[in-house]
């Protein structure tokens, strides 16, 4: 891949990048787990998208490649107040990462990531988390290559039909 990858803050007017963008995961997320995911709307994902970036409560970024949007990253800020169980605590919640998949395995991710480590270091947040689901191993790969590694893991038991 000749072209450099660009990242740059997603403005009002992107909803349908990001919607489109974030199809193909939501798709892979519809595919794994029907019972928690509906199917993709991409209307759906295009008011999501304006609501959030009219909110201030989150930050989206888009990764181009010349003039073609290939990836976003959606970060949430928290916050958690000390209390007798832990220390208060600021980080950056990644909550969601998509690459289109043609240019998947080309440094998208890598771009988008470096990006949001140099945006919560200017806003004083040494910590970054995200989670991602077991049967996305691709995902995963991907994130521990980047410098995540496992922290928790969060187990299910379906209850059984009556």
């Amino acid at each position: 891949m000749s072209q450099e990858i660009r990242i740059r803050v997603a403005a009002a007017g992107d909803e349908a990048i990001l919607a489109s963008l974030s199809a193909s995961v939501h798709d892979l997320h519809v595919g794994q787990r029907p019972d928690v995911f509906k199917p993709t709307d991409f209307r759906g994902l295009e008011e999501w998208f304006r609501q959030t970036l009219n909110a201030a409560s989150a930050k989206i970024w888009i990764a181009e490649l010349g003039t073609r949007a290939v990836g976003y990253a959606v970060v949430i800020p928290q916050r958690r107040t000390e209390s007798v169980f832990c220390y208060e605590r600021r980080w950056h919640e990644v909550d969601q990462v998509g690459v289109h998949p043609y240019y998947r395995r080309h440094g998208v991710a890598r771009s988008l990531l470096r990006s949001i480590v140099e945006s919560a270091r200017a806003d004083g947040v040494s910590e970054l988390e995200l989670n991602t689901w077991t049967f996305n191993d691709v995902a995963r790969n991907a994130f521990e290559r980047l410098g995540f590694v496992s922290r928790n893991v969060r187990l299910e038991r379906r209850r059984e039909p009556q």
